[in-house]
């Protein structure tokens, strides 16, 4: 019966779910053109889906159910991990590289210490997310609004290929053929804060969808909700500044996320300020003028920094040999992050050199594929399910600061 009415389009899941949570009939709430359970099941093995209910085996909901309730999930790939082993990294469409960037250093600093990384498959931050858990070797799950046989979005399809090749999995509350709408996306965001121990916010704007999945989280009063700060003036770190006043926690860096965990960090874990080290003083100026996000003209920009016109010229050009800054008509941008180097305990640092020395960046380039290869490359073996470290390596550090405008329809 459920089979049935879980493959029927029309209401919203999160709908019925409600009305079977209130105890309503299952075959009430079936439609004329509910399709026969073995046709539907048939359809979903020929799809290469399954359906998971609660009570089955691998039920990934059934200690952080979320509000409204979930009925069922169609899943491609294995069960998604239950939520304690899972954190969600989420944000806008439309944020600036640097923000992208922050979110796949992110991804990959998760995956590394043993978290599965749970977002939304949108562009932008999400697609970060995702990429960089994958990068890392890790394990992701997409979480998508409409059906999983619907490309959507098309710019993200060969990366939801490499998901799955990974050993990753998409999950939906929507049967196959489900086109997106703009309804699915905010109950699509609960499910996403019920797949994780807590959501990481790495851009949000002051409507945006991402303020939906960390206050579903705070609800359910089990979630930590964290947040990448902004400047003031930057609108599209206005909900995350708000979401810091609320009282969510801020994040300076990984080390911040996996103490929140409850994970062990080691002592010599990265400073605040170590990731610059690596760049020489000029160098340094630019990337702090730029760290808003923001773009700035060569004149404003030697404004800022008070550089002499041949120590600004050496300095683009250094950065931007390093991946960290572009050059265009419009102005330059920063579109990485300065990487600190840290040994790791059975790993000794490596000799100083003479002279200022660029640190390779975490980039995200700005059509979406990973540094080295496209979003649709090899498939990255998975390393099995994972859960929760019981120790973590020395984190990251994410200098980042704001981000681009946001529409909030599909975050």
């Amino acid at each position: 019966m459920l089979v049935s009415l879980a493959a029927t389009p029309g209401p919203l899941p999160a709908a019925v779910a409600t009305w079977l949570a209130e105890g309503r009939d299952p075959a009430s709430l079936l439609r004329a053109h509910s399709p026969d359970p073995a046709v539907a099941v048939a359809r979903l093995d020929a799809l290469g889906l399954r359906l998971l209910l609660p009570g089955d085996a691998g039920w990934p909901l059934a200690a952080s159910p979320p509000d409204p309730p979930c009925a069922w999930l169609f899943v491609a790939g294995p069960a998604p991990p239950a939520a304690t082993a899972s954190v969600a990294v989420v944000g806008g469409r439309r944020a600036s590289p640097l923000r992208r960037a922050a979110a796949r250093s992110i991804g990959a600093g998760l995956a590394r210490a043993g978290w599965c990384v749970v977002s939304g498959g949108a562009v932008g931050v999400d697609a970060a997310a995702h990429a960089g858990a994958l990068d890392a070797g890790g394990r992701t799950v997409v979480v998508l609004g409409c059906g999983l046989d619907v490309p959507y979005p098309r710019a993200n399809t060969g990366l939801f290929a490499r998901v799955r090749a990974a050993g990753g999995s998409l999950a939906s509350e929507h049967p196959p053929g489900t086109p997106p709408r703009a309804a699915h996306f905010l109950p699509r965001n609960r499910l996403i804060a019920a797949l994780a121990a807590a959501v990481v916010v790495v851009e949000a704007a002051e409507d945006s969808g991402s303020l939906s999945t960390a206050r579903a989280a705070g609800s359910r009063g089990v979630g930590h909700v964290l947040v990448l700060p902004g400047a003031p003036w930057d609108p599209g770190a206005a909900g995350c500044n708000q979401l810091i006043r609320d009282g969510a926690t801020l994040v300076r860096s990984l080390t911040d996320i996996l103490e929140e965990l409850g994970a062990t960090v080691t002592s010599d874990s990265t400073p605040a300020n170590h990731a610059w080290s690596g760049l020489d003083p000029p160098a340094r100026a630019v990337m702090t003028a730029l760290i808003d996000g923001q773009l700035l003209s060569p004149g404003r920009l030697a404004a800022v920094t008070d550089l002499p016109p041949a120590a600004l010229d050496a300095a683009l050009l250094d950065l931007e040999l390093a991946g960290l800054t572009r050059r265009s008509t419009a102005g330059v941008q920063a579109i990485g992050l300065p990487r600190a180097r840290v040994a790791g305990p059975a790993e000794p640092s490596p000799p100083a050199r003479p002279g200022p020395t660029l640190s390779a960046p975490t980039t995200l380039p700005l059509d979406g594929s990973p540094p080295g290869g496209d979003v649709e490359g090899r498939p990255v073996s998975s390393p099995g399910p994972r859960g929760p470290p019981q120790a973590s390596p020395s984190a990251e550090v994410l200098e980042c600061g704001g981000s681009g405008g946001d529409d909030g329809r599909d975050d």
